[in-house]
């Protein structure tokens, strides 16, 4: 047998191994070891009730590379904290109509692909998105309401999972140098954050931006001041709220950006979780309060951030593909 005479070998070599040197005379080796090689043999011989070829021998170490391979690219991603989308989050974004989000993007394409038609592309969930979902939830036992929620979510992933369905997330190319380290994207086309080391996605965030499209300012920013639970003071109309409040509209952190000295516009949680994936803000950045609590561990001060819808990001250098 093939790999029994490579084990034999093996195990002679590491015999004959003296002060580091391997003796090149073979007859120098004790009678005893090449006894208990023989008997070695003899028992492995009885083990394998298949003799192993050549061809699959060569076939083993090729799914053993393969595997190695694998192992070695989830290390690295894991190490990386790259994000990879596979299926979707049960207790992300609630999707209904009135968000725009890049996970919209991703329910359409799957629904596109269990055969639905007159779909209407793009990033919004429109009236006959719902309808289409309410058809979907009607087919599968679910309650026909239109609204992808969490039981939604985990019928849409073992559908997906059984009928081999693959709906990966945007993927964005870029034509022009970015900076390196720490990046901020958003997107104000999709109302996604992405969160960026040189041009490697670690995650995306849902978002919500200001409900008129100038509201919330287009351009190249960085972060110049951060604060835990920063107070709010009514943007002129409202009565302000204490740091910390439950009911602060600021949420539990803030990354201003250089706009006005970093008070005026910033990125920041919330008190109403129903607003993310909306156009609903004076102009600030809005996420869940558990995602910017994340992102601020994350960003440091001078972190650069670019504000755009695809038409302006374009000009960046930045396309969603």
């Amino acid at each position: 047998m093939q790999l029994n005479k490579f084990i034999v070998m093996f195990m002679i070599l590491q015999q004959v191994i003296v002060g580091g040197q391997v003796k090149n005379d073979l007859s120098h080796i004790d009678t005893s070891i090449v006894e208990n090689i023989e008997i070695e043999e003899e028992l492995m011989e009885e083990e394998f009730e298949e003799e192993v070829t050549d061809e699959q021998i060569e076939k083993n170490m090729e799914e053993v590379i393969i595997e190695i391979q694998q192992e070695a690219q989830k290390e690295f991603q894991e190490e990386n904290k790259i994000e990879i989308i596979t299926k979707f989050n049960v207790d992300g974004l609630i999707l209904k109509e009135g968000i725009s989000s890049e996970e919209v993007v991703r329910l359409k394409r799957f629904l596109e692909k269990k055969g639905y038609v007159d779909i209407v592309g793009g990033y919004y969930y429109d009236s006959k998105t719902k309808e289409i979902v309410a058809r979907y939830q009607r087919e599968k036992g679910l309650t026909s309401d239109g609204i992808v929620g969490k039981n939604t979510y985990q019928k849409i992933n073992e559908d997906m999972e059984l009928n081999k369905i693959s709906v990966p997330g945007i993927e964005l190319e870029f034509t022009t140098e970015i900076p390196g380290g720490n990046f901020i994207i958003i997107n104000k086309s999709n109302n996604t954050l992405y969160h960026l080391s040189g041009k490697e996605i670690i995650k995306r965030y849902p978002v919500a931006t200001g409900k008129a499209p100038e509201y919330t300012p287009e351009g190249k920013f960085t972060i110049v001041t951060k604060y835990v639970n920063p107070y709010w003071g009514g943007a002129g109309k409202y009565k302000p709220v204490k740091g910390g409040a439950p009911n602060n509209p600021l949420g539990k952190r803030w990354m201003g950006l250089n706009i006005k000295g970093g008070g005026s516009y910033g990125i920041h949680g919330n008190s109403d979780k129903e607003s993310i994936g909306k156009y609903v803000s004076l102009g600030c950045v809005r996420m869940y309060n558990q995602d910017v609590e994340i992102l601020y561990q994350l960003i440091d001060k001078g972190t650069p951030v670019w504000i755009g819808n695809e038409i302006k990001l374009k000009e960046y250098g930045i396309l969603f593909k």
